[in-house]
């Protein structure tokens, strides 16, 4: 009797601890989180400050609301969701009342001996629900964000081949 009820006993330890470990694996992890917070999508460009300010200005084709070079402060207009990016699998228009601005800064730095420029985007997107009722904050799925990203980087290549051109037609 005794060695049948420390079966059942460890039959049940075991099944608990299963059970916790597949409620566990079981957890959706695809955003990362510090805290309650949301890691915010950042990348490092290895090219000075003044080239990617310039890059960013000239991928960033919403109306600027506020900016500032000497702190690297760059905010958009709040952009209505259906004027906004698109995924390219999205099917439907968004709704009406989703709004969304970037907030892009921009920090210089120096790594190995080279200038850097580490740029950060958040975009938040907002979603109003009517007049009287707070907007609804809605996280994002970060692949405008990834989009910005990759045109920084061809408006700076793009850059550095002018650069090599104008000087080797100079020298000719």
């Amino acid at each position: 009797m005794l060695h049948g009820a420390q079966l059942i006993f460890k039959i049940g330890l075991l099944l608990t601890f299963m059970g916790l470990c597949s409620c566990a694996s079981l957890e959706p992890q695809t955003k990362r989180s510090l805290g309650s917070r949301q890691v915010t999508p950042q990348r490092v460009f290895y090219t000075n400050f003044d080239q990617v300010w310039r890059a960013a200005h000239t991928v960033i084709r919403y109306t600027i609301a506020n900016e500032n070079q000497e702190t690297g402060y760059l905010e958009t207009e709040y952009i209505k969701g259906v004027d906004g990016w698109l995924p390219p699998e999205t099917d439907r228009k968004p709704s009406a009342g989703l709004r969304y601005k970037l907030i892009v800064s921009f920090a210089k730095g120096r790594t190995e001996n080279r200038d850097s420029t580490r740029v950060t985007i958040e975009k938040r997107i907002e979603v109003l629900r009517d007049f009287f009722s707070e907007p609804e904050i809605i996280s994002s799925d970060g692949l405008e964000e990834k989009v910005l990203f990759y045109r920084f980087e061809r408006e700076l290549l793009i850059a550095e081949a002018l650069k090599k051109v104008s000087n080797e037609d100079s020298r000719n």
